[in-house]
Formats: C-alpha cells, sequence, structure tokens
C-alpha cells in the first residue's frame, strides 16, 4: 500500500443530502453510492458555506469561507484570493492532478474558465451540456461528434440564448454525465501505474436544472409515488415578505402534477449521477487501486425541489439548499459502514485531504476529519456550522442586494437576513422540516440574542485570514 494515496473527488452539481438510498431515501436507487456508504464513511449533516455554485466551490477547494477570499457572487470573474486551492498545495508536494468537467471558482460563461495556479496539469473542460454549443468552447461537445452525434439530435432549446438541455429521449450514455466517467477512466488508465500518486476531480453537470432525466426514468419514480415537497402555507408569508430584497428560489405553487413530474426528473438524474460515477470506481477496483485511492462523493450546494414553495437555489438557507452529502472510502485505511451524525462544514474537505496526504495546508476555517474516518465515535467536536450569501446572485436578470447569514449548532438553526426585520429560527430536534419560525416566539428571544452575538462574532473574525477560533471549534 503506497504512503500517499490517491484522491478521486466525485462532484455532482445541486445534489441535495436526501438523494441516497442507504442514507434513508427509500424511493431512489443509488447502488453505488450505497456501497461506497457501506464501504465508507458518511456525515449525515454536512453543510456548504454559500447556497450558490462559484462561492461554494471556492470555498471547499481553499479550506475558507467565501466572504474571506473575496468569491462571493455565482460566475465572478475574479479568482479566490490571497488563499491556495487544495489541488495546488498537491501538486506542490508532488500530486498529478487532473479535472474533468467545470471547475467554476470563476466565471465560466464565455468558454474556458478564467484559471488561476491551481495546481492541474490535466484540465478536460466543459461548462455544462448545454452551454457553449454553437461556440465550440465544450468538448463534450467534441466527444458526441467523435461518436458521430450531432447534439442538434439529442437537445432543444427555447431559441433565445445558447443553451439547450437533453430531449426526452436522449440516451442515457449520451449525457455530459457519461463523457465525464469515460474521460476520467481514461485518466485514471493513462496514470494506474505511476509512482507519483495522483488526485482527480470530476464535476459533472447533473443533477443540475433543469429537469431533463429520459421520460422511463420519470415514468419510473412517478410510479413509485415519490413524495411531495415539504410545505406549509406560513411559507408564502415568508416568501412575501422576502421576495422584494431578496434573490430566492424560483417561487412555485403548491405541490401540483407539474411539480410532481421535476420531482422524479430530479430523481431520475441522481440516478444517473451513481450510474455514472460507478463506471469509475469499477474501474479503480479492476486496476487493483481501491487500497491506494480515497474516494470523495460531494457536491456544491442542494436544490429545494420544491420545499416551502420554492425550486432551484438562491438565498434561502432550508436544509435542501444548504445540507449535502459527503461520503469519503477507503477501506484499508479508514472505517467501514460508518455514519457520521454531528454537523461538519465542506471547509474541512480540504484539510482533510491535506493530512490523508501527508502534505500541510494551514491557514484555513475548516480542520480535518481524519480522525472521524479512522476513529470510533463521532471524532468531530463541531459546535456549529455556517453559510453566507453576499450578493451571490447580483449578476445577470436578477440583480439583489441581498446579505444574509446562516449559523446552525447542534439543535437550532439561526437565518439572518442583514437589513430586514424578519428571520428564521428552527428547531432541528423538533421541527426537522423547518415548517415552524421562531424568530418572533417571544419564548426564544434570550436564545434568539445569543445566537444573533455568536453569528456577530463570527462575522468579524472571518473577514481575515486564519482558523475562526470562537467557542469549540
Amino acid at each position: 500500500m503506497k504512503t500517499r494515496p490517491n484522491i478521486l473527488w466525485l462532484c455532482a452539481d445541486q445534489m441535495r443530502y436526501d438523494m441516497i438510498h442507504a442514507l434513508g431515501n427509500r424511493y431512489i436507487d443509488t447502488p453505488n453510492f450505497d456501497s461506497l456508504c457501506r464501504d465508507g464513511v458518511a456525515f449525515d449533516k454536512a453543510y456548504v458555506q454559500n447556497p450558490v455554485c462559484t462561492p461554494s466551490r471556492a470555498s471547499f477547494m481553499t479550506g475558507k469561507y467565501p466572504s474571506a477570499i473575496n468569491s462571493n457572487i455565482l460566475g465572478g470573474k475574479n479568482n479566490p484570493e490571497h488563499c491556495t486551492l487544495i489541488t495546488k498545495a498537491l501538486a506542490d508536494a508532488g500530486y498529478y492532478c487532473g479535472n474533468i468537467g467545470k471547475l467554476h471558482i470563476s466565471a465560466a460563461w464565455e468558454g474556458h474558465e478564467n484559471r488561476t495556479d491551481d495546481g492541474y496539469k490535466t484540465f478536460i473542460y466543459s461548462l455544462s451540456p448545454g452551454h457553449d454549443l454553437e461556440s465550440g468552447c465544450n468538448e463534450y461537445k467534441d466527444w458526441l461528434e467523435q461518436k458521430g452525434v450531432n447534439w442538434r439530435d439529442i437537445m432543444v432549446g427555447d431559441g433565445k440564448r445558447n443553451y439547450y438541455w437533453y430531449r426526452e429521449d436522449a440516451p442515457v450514455e449520451l449525457r455530459q454525465t457519461a463523457w465525464a466517467a469515460e474521460m476520467a477512466i481514461d485518466f485514471i488508465n493513462e496514470h494506474s501505474s505511476d509512482d507519483e500518486p495522483w488526485l482527480l476531480t470530476v464535476n459533472c453537470f447533473d443533477p443540475h436544472p433543469p429537469y431533463d432525466a429520459p421520460t422511463h426514468l420519470v415514468e419510473k419514480y412517478l410510479a413509485r409515488n415519490i413524495p411531495d415537497p415539504i410545505f406549509n402555507e406560513s411559507d408564502y408569508t415568508l416568501g412575501e415578505q422576502l421576495k422584494k430584497i431578496y434573490h430566492q428560489s424560483k417561487g412555485v405553487n403548491a405541490p401540483n402534477d407539474t411539480l410532481r413530474r421535476e420531482r422524479a426528473s430530479y430523481f431520475g438524474m441522481c440516478e444517473i449521477v451513481d450510474m455514472h460515477f460507478g463506471r469509475i470506481i469499477d474501474r479503480i477496483d479492476k486496476l487493483g487501486l481501491r487500497d491506494d485511492t480515497v474516494i470523495i462523493i460531494s457536491s456544491d450546494h442542494g436544490e429545494m425541489l420544491g420545499d416551502h414553495g420554492l425550486t432551484h437555489k438562491g438565498c434561502r438557507f432550508y436544509e435542501g439548499a444548504v445540507r449535502v452529502p459527503l461520503i469519503f472510502s477507503c477501506p484499508a485505511r479508514m472505517k467501514s459502514g460508518k455514519v457520521v451524525r454531528g454537523i461538519t462544514e465542506y471547509t474541512d474537505i480540504a484539510p482533510t485531504i491535506a493530512e490523508l496526504c501527508g502534505v500541510e495546508f494551514g491557514d484555513v476555517h475548516g480542520h480535518s476529519l481524519v480522525r472521524a474516518l479512522t476513529e470510533e465515535g463521532e471524532g468531530i467536536e463541531r459546535d456549529y456550522v455556517r453559510c453566507e450569501y453576499y450578493q451571490s446572485c447580483r449578476g445577470g436578470k436578477n440583480p439583489t442586494q441581498s446579505y444574509a447569514t446562516m449559523l446552525r449548532d447542534k439543535r437550532y438553526k439561526l437565518v439572518v437576513y442583514h437589513g430586514v426585520e424578519t428571520g428564521e429560527l428552527y428547531d432541528l430536534d423538533t421541527d426537522p422540516c423547518e415548517q415552524h419560525n421562531l424568530w418572533f416566539d417571544e419564548h426564544y428571544s434570550e436564545l434568539r440574542f445569543e445566537l444573533l452575538k455568536k453569528s456577530f462574532d463570527i462575522s468579524a473574525v472571518v473577514q481575515r485570514p486564519g482558523q475562526v477560533r470562537i467557542g469549540r471549534y
């Protein structure tokens, strides 16, 4: 067994925490994720640090909060500042680093991203299946052409912009996630006998909207009568109070047939991610690399999927938006079949990788989870997790001046919409579906003040580089 393991980091886009069969979703088929749960450690309450793509990805690639590295905006043109990506730290330590798909820590709307010194020697790029098809800046499109497939035969659009989505009969084996898997397998084959260790990040677009799973998968999950979204009439009241000031997820009516079909499509897209990620893992097994490869499953943020009358993403901090999957698996080096119930952040991923690989990676807000991966018991002592939204959807057709923060301790979740009287406070022990907002309940005024004070203290400290030391961390 090698001293320094390979790292295979598989990241979905917009995948919620509750889309894995082995972790409680009895409706969905995810045999490969289930296998990783049996052979690894799953973190049941893992949270991203921003509910939209670019700030979240910059955060977990650096181990720092987005606001501390000036990476607050979805599709912002600047790269994270005064920080090092974990891939750069590994590359400097002798790792060969590769990326398949997008990285999306800076703008990605005009072909290739504006890259920083990210440590990648191999960078095979596709933002999404439907972007840049007419301009030709999409290596997924090139792959289709090599297979003799015209992208127009499997995609449709509204004719308004250079953006397309899959037809209902588009084969699963021609989706962008299939391309990502094939490129990853080629990378692994090429480097399987290398003396130097490698890191490969695979960033597919599924299950990001539009909801465009093939018809047979949509019908499959409709037939299973998957549950309707979490919904309460009070959700409309809060939404009305916020919508004129805060960019939030797309509003929807109470559960209806259209929403049910979209939910079924999302389930199908998650199954597709499991299927193609499983192909990559199978190749690791067949090459005899499993003992030397740490496999990580993650996502950049969640998806509201109709919960609380919302879909997609935006300036909201419900569980569906900010709580995401996190699995580590390498049976020869860590525990198997373990589920960690304590709270953790995605800032913890980079320092965990660093410790597993024997690489120095200080000056971060996160901390290593290696104890949780290798020892009995929870192995984490975190008292809170934090999430931010600092004008994050400012651009495009959704101008906003919104600032908001979330603090979640072991029991309560506090959401502060800065400059607005309304906020949110939930007791997640008694109200896990976040249907009873306690913000204005006088019986919780003392607790609200205590959490507000802690959130304010943390907000002040994280603006400077270095670890947060507010309370027990």
